[in-house]
């Protein structure tokens, strides 16, 4: 695979009478490469993320992460694909109240077998993965290892979400 995103002519709008949204003649990330994407609220930077992780489709156009056009993909199949090769931080962090910290880490590994292999590869458990980064991002694992995520600080939760996304290693974050 030539790049690790290529996005071709894609254009995204929420219904077909509204207004377009977005219209990316042509953006490419290579394998590797670091990309700082902003710009204004309001101007698009979180439709485009979601199309990125095939959370959204685009309307036309293309939109290929590792050379996998995710609008060729049923929802379901982005997820499974998105579950495999991105580790995504939502906008709201979208962590699970009922489960404590290490289980929300951990999470992507129940979702990917590529990604848990990639994990144990690290540490000999998931739990001891998921506290190995969570201390590299400066967080206190023995004190909210089994807290409810809800008890936590935005910027605690912030962090999970984090450590969440980059669990077993994923191609893109």
């Amino acid at each position: 695979v030539d790049w690790m995103i290529k996005v071709e002519n894609a254009c995204f709008r929420w219904n077909k009478n509204d207004p377009l949204l977005l219209h990316i003649p042509k953006f490419r990330v290579s394998c590797g490469e670091r990309v700082f994407i902003r710009g204004p609220s309001g101007s698009g930077k979180t439709t485009f993320l979601n199309l990125l992780g095939g959370v959204s489709i685009p309307e036309t156009g293309e939109v290929s992460i590792m050379g996998t056009n995710m609008s060729a993909l049923s929802s379901a199949g982005r997820d499974s694909f998105r579950a495999e090769h991105i580790g995504y931080i939502f906008q709201m962090f979208n962590l699970i109240p009922y489960l404590s910290v290490i289980e929300n880490v951990t999470l992507p590994c129940r979702f990917s077998a590529t990604r848990r292999q990639r994990a144990l590869s690290q540490a000999k458990t998931l739990e001891g993965e998921a506290k190995r980064i969570l201390s590299g991002l400066e967080l206190d694992v023995t004190s909210i290892a089994s807290q409810p995520v809800s008890h936590l600080s935005i910027g605690q939760q912030q962090r999970v979400a984090a450590a969440r996304s980059i669990i077993g290693s994923p191609e893109l974050v």
